[in-house]
């Protein structure tokens, strides 16, 4: 329960006099009190209690149309109804009940909040990627092969987290190509200065730059460029980053290179997050509080799967894994691509019933990875 918004005034008793002779004696210690229940509420159309103290008759006044009192006048202490209308814009509003009282007033503010947007959910026709959403504070972008139409990498861009809520990108031999790690760290070109984080150097707070999508996926010095780009990095601690995390990453790409293409998603969780870590310029990043990868397998005339695909999901909590075999620990975190999905809530492969059919892709989705030995 929120605190009271209360302002009280001290006054004379509301309607009485003070003096000698006769007259009615002074209280002193007389007040003028309102208080909504709930100060701030949410957009939705509603009304709620407000509690009145007073010593005399009162008026009541609305500085906005959109919230009314049940009633404009009264005498001594009370308790009203204050009714308030939708608010239909993404932006907050305030409104400010008075009372008056023989010359003395209070004050109450009422704050309700704007209305969330919903975001729209598109689906595009490239396996990797997982429904996406647009509007409500999601930006969707791709990067394509330099000096080709081949797509490389896509992301759920945040400006509000400062980070990609997931990196989608096809995987295999040829798509990683060959070369080293170039670490030009850099902006993303795809997006302003003001949308994206500065990371020239590692966050502030202790953690790491860590990749979404692996720079050892990307070889070729061009591709290899684009993972450096702060907008493919989350801040992660460097006991998770360098240990599971990469673990991870260096099991799906050995996966990608027995498969025709190996389509992969790799996303964080920012839901539910209460800490922050700060950019080179002292921007707010959020830190997540999990992180997950999702990997659909294809190869053409393979007895392994449904039609050629296969299916698998990982989810990590955000923190140290104090395993002395972490290939092991790999078979705690691994689940279906339902169940990864009832996790996170995200429709993760919705384009592989349009290529396979509902039948493969219902099984593909269910299957239980940890039973199937091609992943161990």
């Amino acid at each position: 329960m929120a605190l009271l918004a209360t302002t009280m005034l001290l006054a004379a008793a509301c309607g009485g006099g003070g003096g000698k002779g006769g007259d009615k004696p002074v209280t002193p210690d007389a007040v003028v009190s309102l208080a909504f229940k709930s100060p701030t509420v949410d957009a939705a159309k509603g009304s709620q209690f407000v509690t009145i103290s007073a010593t005399g008759g009162w008026t009541l006044s609305s500085s906005a149309a959109w919230m009314k009192p049940s009633t404009t006048g009264g005498s001594g202490s009370a308790t009203i109804s204050v009714a308030y209308d939708e608010n239909t814009s993404t932006s907050p509003r305030t409104a400010t009940l008075t009372i008056n009282c023989s010359g003395k007033s209070a004050t109450a503010t009422l704050t309700q909040k704007g209305k969330e947007e919903t975001p729209t959910v598109v689906v595009s026709g490239w396996l990797e990627l997982p429904a996406i959403q647009t509007g409500a504070g999601h930006k969707f972008v791709t990067h394509t092969f330099t000096g080709k139409s081949l797509r490389s990498f896509s992301y759920d861009w945040s400006s509000s987290d400062l980070v990609a809520h997931w990196v989608a990108y096809p995987l295999n031999k040829g798509l990683i190509g060959s070369g080293s790690r170039t670490d030009a760290w850099g902006l993303d070109p795809k997006l302003t200065s003001a949308e994206q984080p500065v990371l020239a150097s590692a966050y502030k707070g202790g953690y790491d730059r860590g990749h979404q999508l692996p720079s050892a996926d990307r070889l070729t010095y061009a591709e290899n460029v684009k993972t450096f780009y702060y907008t493919n990095m989350t801040p992660q601690m460097n006991s998770f980053n360098g240990q599971i995390w990469a673990t991870a990453e260096s099991m799906v790409r050995g996966w990608s290179t027995t498969c025709d293409t190996l389509y992969v998603i790799t996303g964080c969780i920012v839901k539910g997050s209460s800490k922050k870590a700060y950019d080179n310029n002292g921007r707010a990043v959020t830190v997540p509080v999990a992180y997950y990868k999702a990997v659909l397998r294809y190869m053409k005339g393979s007895t392994l799967g449904y039609s050629g695909f296969m299916g698998l999901g990982m989810y990590f909590e955000h923190k140290a894994y104090s395993h002395s075999n972490i290939n092991n620990t790999m078979t705690d975190i691994v689940m279906s691509i339902d169940a990864l999905e009832a996790k996170i809530g995200l429709d993760l492969f919705p384009n592989l019933e349009k290529v396979a059919g509902k039948t493969v892709s219902d099984k593909v989705e269910a299957e239980d990875p940890t039973k199937v030995s091609y992943w161990w």
